[in-house]
């Protein structure tokens, strides 16, 4: 039976995003950014070592649960990858690198780029501008996702630039819509590629997809009245959980974070649970739907299911930094987390979770206890 393994790997640069390809294959984008720091900003293959997986040990810190595949390097100047996105069914990925701050100040930022790979080289294959020209060189491309379908390339910016691109020629899908001087955290699209949602920290948008249609507008929720609030994720359910849409809330007041689960139709509140007393700071939803995973600021990364939130696993201070990005594999049972500690970790699910009898035992025990300690004192003054 497959048991829960963590797997550490350093790749010697800050991991801002990572994820599973449709082949499960894993593709790592980060690096020093701007500065001369000596750390280069590059995007790295790799394949994922299956004899370790299969191993008896049930942690394996030092073995190399990746295999370096292939690899691309930036120019100097170029900023690090800070968010990917796979295309479903071709070697395809896209990701947001600002181009050389001498660039961006005559205004010209490639900042959305378009790579083809394979077990020999990662190769840039097309570039276009989504974040305005003439702004702020400060300014950078924070979310992307390609439809399920692939036939979309969405984008959204800390300039609060929201575009959507059609792919594989780049031209602009409709005019982009801009969240009124709020960055772009997260953006996703439905199983049939006919809606996108966007979140900005007061406000969460879906939008038609074929002509960028305000559907509908969520505000950021409160929590017992006077507790301050801002989206940081959302993600469209999958598999079991579609028909739904998952946000994250991080509460700025009370130092708790909360998963809410919207009906995708109604956009009615389905369930609002709190998950984690620190800020989450990456979420995923797997594909088939059953669990979420969600990294927080104290470094670890729990998985929770989808249905009810009840936290089924959390792998403490898994990182030294607090995680950066999130991802499941294709059938479920692989998590990769990355950080700015230089390191990614792939965390295997166990087949099966625990049940929870133990805790509802011991929830019989407590209430047995309380009640005996109430009724029995009453029966010697009875007596």
């Amino acid at each position: 039976m497959r048991t829960l393994k963590c797997f550490s790997y350093k790749v010697g640069f800050p991991v801002y995003c990572a994820g599973f390809d449709h082949a499960d294959k894993v593709i790592i984008g980060g690096g020093g950014g701007v500065e001369k720091t000596g750390i280069k900003n590059k995007l790295e293959l790799y394949k994922v070592n299956e004899k370790i997986l299969k191993s008896s040990e049930t942690l394996e810190k030092d073995k190399k649960i990746l295999e370096k595949l292939s690899e691309i390097e930036f120019e100097e100047g170029n900023d690090s990858p800070q968010c990917i996105t796979f295309h479903s069914e071709e070697n395809i990925i896209s990701c947001g690198i600002n181009s050389s701050i001498e660039k961006i100040k005559t205004g010209e930022n490639q900042n959305c780029r378009i790579f083809s790979y394979s077990d020999e080289r990662i190769e840039l294959i097309k570039t276009t501008q989504t974040i305005g020209a003439n702004i702020d060189e400060d300014y950078y491309q924070k979310a992307t996702a390609f439809s399920h379908n692939g036939k979309l390339l969405a984008t959204g910016g800390t300039d609060s630039k929201f575009t959507v691109l059609k792919y594989p020629s780049l031209d602009v899908a409709f005019p982009p819509v801009n969240f009124n001087k709020q960055e772009i955290y997260d953006i996703d699209f439905n199983s049939t590629g006919d809606q996108i949602v966007a979140a900005s920290e007061k406000i969460l948008r879906i939008l038609s997809a074929r002509n960028g249609e305000c559907i509908q507008s969520i505000e950021r929720p409160t929590f017992q009245k006077s507790a301050q609030c801002k989206f940081r994720a959302c993600r469209f359910g999958k598999g079991s959980s579609e028909g739904y849409l998952f946000t994250v809330v991080n509460s700025t007041s009370k130092f708790r974070s909360f998963i809410v689960k919207w009906d995708a139709k109604t956009w009615n509140k389905v369930l609002s649970n709190p998950v984690s007393r620190k800020p989450i700071t990456a979420f995923a939803v797997s594909n088939d739907g059953n669990l979420l995973a969600f990294g927080n600021s104290d470094q670890s990364v729990s998985i929770c299911d989808a249905q009810t939130f009840r936290i089924r696993l959390t792998v403490p201070h898994i990182h030294e930094l607090p995680v950066t990005t999130l991802g499941f594999n294709t059938d479920s049972t692989l998590v990769i987390s990355g950080s700015a500690d230089h390191s990614v970790h792939i965390m295997q699910l166990p087949e099966k979770f625990d049940s929870g009898i133990a805790n509802k035992t011991w929830l019989f025990v407590i209430i047995v206890a309380l009640l005996f300690g109430f009724l029995y004192p009453m029966y010697l003054l009875g007596e």
